[in-house]
């Protein structure tokens, strides 16, 4: 029996020794997993994407896309509008295209018939009003000018060709170079048909006929002639005297005369001569060139001096009455616009302060002219008194 005990003593001795070391490894064990274990990291939550709003698309985009094309063309200087490679591309797609004369308002009316005449030859063409303001020192520039641009911009005529002529609901894009008003002729007809460009669709139905596509094409091209000029004129500043001899060209000496008030003198060629005569620019006691050229690139670049390619063909056929009816009453004709005051939508308020009564009324009829004087100044000093009260509280 003794031996027995002694025997059960050394096993439940072993047995607890074995759980022991058991116990430890497994404390060893989780102790090696923790060092073990990759730090969890906490990361911020993505932020949704905004969707970016897209302004142009490429041309060929918005002519696979449309059934009837309205190619927008700056009238100062058309031919550097225009291109061949996508009137073929027009052409062989067997799409309708409309051309559009921007900024008629920027240009005498004889280049403007001049331009007409050669664009209309090709596909029936209309004139529009830029939202473009040429600044003189004569004219007072009025926030009401804005909205009666959308009203008399040429954008009636074009609405009235194509309710005419479309007999099924067609989609018609809009097409052009850099910076020839695109989106001012979107947002013209848009307004001229009492409609707001759509936030979510690219598509406006402006009628049961028409489905106007609010994001212009745009056609890549580089412009070679006055409008490289205007569009790259940071680059011609250090230098202007590589271009001062095209830049005479496309001013005219009756601009040039109204605007540097400048005597007579032989044009084009004796306009730098002219202009440094009269801003006294002179360099080693000759005309310095290069600050006359740079005087006309400022005025350019504020928008003050008016350009413009005239063109040499015979006019054929003149712009119409009917086109001309809206937008004449915004051309450049003298030193004021033929706007009444009824077409502007102008409101005038006026704020007047309310005259207050004093609690005790004198009536006494026999007062003299000083006396009503001095009482005027004492109330008028206690009502700026009060005034100035009401405005700090």
């Amino acid at each position: 029996s003794s031996l027995r005990r002694v025997r059960e003593a050394v096993v439940s001795t072993q047995s607890t020794g074995e759980a022991l070391n058991q116990k430890e490894a497994e404390t060893q064990q989780k102790l090696l997993n923790k060092k073990k274990k990759q730090p969890i990291v906490v990361t911020k939550p993505k932020e949704a994407v905004k969707a970016t709003v897209v302004k142009t698309i490429p041309a060929s985009i918005t002519i696979a896309q449309c059934d009837l094309i309205i190619w927008v063309i700056d009238v100062r200087s058309p031919m550097e509008c225009f291109s061949d490679e996508v009137w073929t591309e027009i052409t062989s797609a067997k799409k309708s295209v409309v051309f559009v004369l921007n900024k008629i308002d920027l240009v005498p009316k004889h280049v403007a018939d001049q331009w007409y005449s050669v664009i209309s030859a090709k596909s029936p063409t209309f004139v529009m009003k830029s939202t473009e303001v040429i600044l003189t020192e004569c004219e007072q520039i009025i926030s009401a000018l804005k909205a009666t641009v959308a009203r008399f911009g040429g954008v009636k005529s074009l609405l009235a060709y194509l309710n005419q002529n479309l007999t099924q609901e067609t989609k018609v894009g809009v097409i052009g170079g850099p910076q020839v008003g695109k989106s001012c002729v979107i947002s013209t007809i848009l307004k001229g048909c009492g409609r707001t460009k759509a936030k979510r669709t690219s598509e406006t139905k402006l009628s049961e006929k028409i489905r106007l596509a609010t994001t212009p094409g745009l056609i890549e091209m580089k412009y070679s002639g006055i409008l490289g000029v205007v569009s790259n004129m940071h680059q011609y500043m250090n230098h202007p005297t590589e271009v001062l001899s095209a830049l005479t060209k496309c001013i005219s000496k009756q601009d040039a005369m109204y605007h540097f008030t400048l005597p007579d003198y032989q044009h084009p060629a004796g306009l730098p001569d002219a202009l440094a005569i009269r801003y006294n620019l002179y360099y080693n006691k000759e005309p310095d060139h290069e600050a006359v050229g740079r005087l006309v690139l400022k005025q350019l670049r504020d928008r003050k001096l008016k350009f413009y390619v005239a063109c040499q063909d015979e006019i054929k056929e003149g712009i119409p009455e009917e086109q001309i009816q809206d937008v004449q009453k915004l051309l450049y004709q003298g030193d004021a616009l033929k706007l009444n005051s009824s077409q502007l939508s102008i409101v005038i308020t006026k704020k007047e302060k309310k005259k207050r009564r004093n609690e005790m009324d004198v009536d006494e009829e026999n007062d003299d002219d000083e006396d009503e004087l001095l009482e005027s100044d004492d109330d008028s000093e206690e009502y700026d008194e009060e005034d100035e009260e009401e405005e700090m509280c």
